[in-house]
């Protein structure tokens, strides 16, 4: 759920409308890793992991109101599959259950998706434990 749930809001949250260069659905996963991966040491520490989640906040925030809600993600209602993910990412940090995550609630917000990536527990997720889980999410989805 790590970086799925980052993917599925980026895409989600990204302008309808296509450059001259159109850029693809999803963000790869590899450069998503590589960039949270800020020391460069080919894996993502919990700090590294919150802090990418956090600068997300702006983009993530498409309409601009100061909180991240389902409002953000008018492509989602299309996809009830999205729109659960959105959600479920919502409901994990939004402390005062108003359907809407504000800045102050995602920088205290747990990091259960990290916690599920991060099956030795050792406080950093490799791209060995990324691909299991995305493998993992892959073979979930196959099965519904």
């Amino acid at each position: 759920m790590l970086l799925p749930l980052l993917l599925v809001a980026t895409a989600l949250a990204a302008p309808q409308a296509q450059p001259a260069q159109a850029k693809p659905a999803h963000p790869d996963p590899a450069a998503v890793f590589a960039n949270m991966d800020t020391n460069k040491d080919g894996k993502v520490s919990r700090a590294e992991y919150v802090a990418a989640r956090a600068s997300r906040f702006a983009t993530l925030d498409r309409n601009k109101d100061g909180a991240i809600s389902n409002a953000d993600f008018p492509r989602a209602a299309g996809n009830p599959s999205a729109a659960t993910r959105i959600a479920s990412m919502i409901d994990e940090a939004d402390a005062d259950k108003d359907g809407k995550v504000t800045r102050a609630e995602l920088d205290k917000a747990p990091a259960p998706g990290f916690d599920r990536v991060d099956t030795n527990h050792d406080g950093f997720v490799t791209k060995a434990e990324l691909e299991a889980a995305r493998a993992a999410a892959a073979k979930a989805r196959a099965t519904h």
